[in-house]
């Protein structure tokens, strides 16, 4: 069964001044039906705590809504704060987009 998968581009920072209006447009997709997200790193320079709390919180209401979340292009400085906080294990990862689609089109 296809589930059609909403892309969300984190450019330049994602902390304490995005955390808010990145947590309520994931909320806005869920309640709007979406429940397979892509969030794309390539354009993020950093991510700070309050932007990882963002993210956490973000992959609780998905897998609330029975969704699944995905990270790709995720620098190094942002995958060795998932490390770090050790959440790495409860996101799956590709190196871009492409890696992405071409993993969903194989396993539907």
């Amino acid at each position: 069964m296809y589930h059609p998968v909403k892309v969300i581009k984190v450019c330049g920072i994602l902390g304490h001044s995005q955390a808010k209006q990145f947590r309520q447009e994931i909320l806005d997709l869920i309640a709007a039906g979406t429940s397979d997200v892509l969030i794309d790193f390539e354009q993020a320079a950093f991510m700070d705590s309050s932007g990882l709390g963002a993210l956490i919180s973000a992959l609780k209401a998905v897998r609330a809504a029975h969704g699944r979340l995905s990270l790709c292009a995720v620098k190094q400085e942002i995958r060795m704060l998932l490390e770090l906080a050790d959440v790495i294990q409860f996101f799956p990862i590709f190196s871009s987009q492409s890696e992405f689609y071409q993993q969903k089109h194989t396993a539907e």
